[in-house]
């Protein structure tokens, strides 16, 4: 209401709070808008993550069952490689064993074939072989020695053998009785055969002594035995044989 100049201005507080009233279902009704779409969108991009995790396992699931069949092929593989690696070094040691024993087996036929068609050989007692091998103990030293009868060997021949070292020590020419060195207490290799005789023993250079050849004598007793066989052996290596004691 105008009077004059002035303005009269009626205030109703009806008016006022049916607008706050207004504005805050407003404000209400948006928020429940934009919280009913969140949910929404939470819900879907949820589910969306749910599927996506589902296939991420699945594939994990797929993937650990590969692995583990993978790992089982592998063992698989790791053990027949194993055993063809065994069975390799089984068969390589076998043919090394065999050819060992096929060495041997022919070693063994010459010997007997020497002894019964020993070709051009002359009739009677034959140092078929010796032998000497130094130990682990540069102190000791092992011999082996075979006697044969050939062609003659219708009755048994005995006799004796008689070993001698022959070498130098401090300069002089020195002959050495094997028997005399034996460690195993023999003082005479008697021998009694019709075929073959194998002999064995160990014994022990004095210090200082260097070993050059070994003489070897074969002596028959009795009557009708064969002759009297002698032979010489050279040392294998005897510059090296040098039996060192001094710091005994």
């Amino acid at each position: 209401m105008e009077t004059g100049n002035r303005k009269i201005l009626i205030y109703r507080p009806v008016t006022v709070w049916m607008a706050v009233v207004a504005g805050v279902l407003s404000m209400l009704a948006l928020g429940w808008l934009i919280f009913e779409h969140g949910t929404a969108f939470a819900a879907r991009e949820t589910h969306a993550l749910y599927k996506q995790r589902s296939r991420l396992q699945q594939r994990i699931d797929q993937l650990q069952q590969a692995q583990q069949e993978l790992q089982e092929q592998l063992a698989i593989w790791q053990r027949s490689s194993e055993i063809d690696r065994l069975a390799s070094l089984d068969v390589r040691d076998e043919f090394a064993r065999l050819q060992d024993e096929l060495l041997g087996a022919r070693k063994e036929l010459d010997f007997y074939r020497g002894i019964v068609s020993p070709g051009d050989v002359k009739p009677g007692l034959r140092i078929q072989s010796f032998q000497v091998e130094q130990s682990q103990d540069a102190r000791y030293f092992a011999y082996r020695l075979t006697l044969v009868q050939v062609k003659q060997n219708e009755k048994f021949v005995s006799g004796t053998t008689e070993i001698n070292i022959e070498g130098t020590q401090d300069n002089e020419l020195k002959m050495l009785l094997l028997t005399d060195l034996a460690t195993d207490g023999k003082k005479a290799i008697g021998f009694r055969f019709r075929y073959f005789q194998h002999f064995e023993g160990q014994f022990e250079l004095p210090a200082g002594f260097r070993p050059q050849r070994v003489r070897v004598r074969v002596k028959p007793r009795g009557k009708g035995q064969p002759k009297s066989v002698e032979q010489f052996i050279d040392w294998p290596g005897y510059e090296k044989k040098l039996v060192d004691r001094s710091g005994e």
